[in-house]
């Protein structure tokens, strides 16, 4: 069984014409995995970026506006007891002076 190293240099050996397609070749065989591997990176990418579109676009169709609406009504409520809390504070502050 042959190792690498012996094939090397049995292409070395070889014409210039030999040598010339070994290293075509090989340029292209390489080549193929990395386009190949690309495609597929880029296939990915794209899919990504369709959902987040489906995302927005969900986002867009009013999820967004009951999500701000119930924020506002939590926040309303919020203020209200901060109100009611700074209220009763400053109504004991006047009573103790």
């Amino acid at each position: 069984m042959n190792s690498i190293f012996d094939k090397i240099d049995e292409i070395r050996r070889q014409p210039d014409h030999i040598r010339l397609r070994w290293a075509w070749g090989l340029t292209f065989v390489g080549m193929f995995f990395i386009i190949v591997i690309w495609m597929i990176s880029f296939s990915a990418q794209i899919s990504s970026l369709k959902s987040e579109e489906k995302t927005m676009n969900n986002i867009n169709n009013g999820s967004a506006m009951q999500e701000l609406s119930v924020q506002k009504k939590s926040i309303e409520d919020a203020t209200s007891q901060l109100k009611n809390v700074l209220g009763k504070e400053s109504q004991t502050d006047i009573s103790n002076q």
